[in-house]
């Protein structure tokens, strides 16, 4: 039976070091955050923007895809109420992440990092010069009641997710050929 897969473009930060929001900063014509989408919408099943509540209104003017604001319980408390969020709305098996700051990121290395989705494992991780990269990555639904006890516990971190998750890892290098896919844009001067 196939696994379904939603696919999620977070994209609730504050953007304060970059001093905009990034997910509309333009690469190539396009917005980040749209890269992103294009990246996940070959293997999503369905497809969601996480947002900041500020946000929400230019999302919705500039696509039709769902943006959700962090559930009330969780808002604002990183990453991890993202994911948590996409997983009370949706009934896939996974859940994609990426953030909306990584516009090199392509849909070969998405196809690539999902065909390693395997349910004895809770998480589909790369590891990129030997580090975890979990805002790229595969989160299996079984960990929804995991990130909540996590998140009630005010813990925020991902590395707390991964340390309570039966993990795959998997070496970025044979994911992308181009180095430039992993760079995500924090600041002005990345970006220029």
């Amino acid at each position: 039976m196939k696994q379904t897969i939603a696919g999620v473009v977070l994209a609730g930060g504050q953007s304060r070091r970059f001093g905009r929001p990034k997910a509309f900063a333009l690469h190539q014509g396009t917005p980040f955050f749209a890269w992103s989408v294009a990246a996940l919408a070959p293997i999503a099943d369905e497809l969601y923007l996480i947002s900041h509540p500020a946000l929400v209104g230019e999302f919705r003017r500039r696509t039709d895809i769902p943006v959700l604001l962090d559930v009330e319980r969780y808002r604002g408390s990183g990453p991890l109420a993202g994911i948590y969020t996409a997983m009370e709305r949706s009934q896939s098996d996974w859940v994609f992440i990426l953030p909306c700051d990584m516009p090199y990121m392509d849909k070969d290395v998405t196809e690539r990092l999902a065909a390693y989705a395997d349910p004895s494992f809770d998480a589909v991780v790369p590891l990129h010069d030997g580090r975890p990269e979990p805002l790229v990555a595969l989160y299996h639904r079984r960990l929804r009641p995991l990130i909540a006890k996590l998140l009630d516990a005010g813990e925020r971190r991902m590395v707390s997710l991964l340390d309570g998750a039966r993990v795959r890892y998997v070496d970025a290098q044979p994911l992308a050929a181009d180095e430039t896919v992993w760079r995500n844009v924090n600041t002005e001067e990345e970006y220029r």
